[in-house]
């Protein structure tokens, strides 16, 4: 089964971003999505943004995958 994550971007840089979700912190491809900005949810999938989410969205998925642990 493969799972991609809602992360929030932090940092852009160049062709990558620094994104986190809860203590996580990761730098990854963002050359898939255009025009993504600071503050916005990605999905993660394999270090690539895959898919712009929104807020409320990411928010829930990840209250789920905590319930989980």
């Amino acid at each position: 089964m493969c799972l991609a994550i809602p992360m929030k971007i932090k940092r852009l840089k160049g062709e990558f971003a620094e994104v986190e979700s809860g203590r996580l912190t990761r730098t990854i491809n963002i050359q898939m999505i255009a025009d993504i900005k600071v503050g916005e949810y990605v999905l993660v999938h394999a270090g690539f943004a895959i898919q712009r989410v929104d807020p409320e969205s990411a928010k829930e998925t990840l209250r789920m995958v905590e319930e989980m642990k």
